[in-house]
């Protein structure tokens, strides 16, 4: 259980990463659409990590 914790907690490291780099006046609009597919995506891995948790409470219980 552990290591879903920092898997977690590198995401969301990244993820505050990519939202700052997000904030550069001299990105593109494309660029920044394109750093936010990427963010959607993390927040989709980091929620699928939240769910395998849950299970594995439940099956510890």
């Amino acid at each position: 259980m552990e290591n879903l914790n920092q898997a977690n907690e590198a995401i969301y490291h990244a993820l505050e990463k990519l939202l700052e780099i997000s904030k550069d006046d001299t990105m593109s609009d494309q660029q920044r659409k394109a750093i936010y597919d990427v963010i959607d995506d993390i927040e989709k891995a980091r929620h699928t990590l939240y769910e395998l948790k849950n299970e594995m409470r439940t099956q510890q219980a």
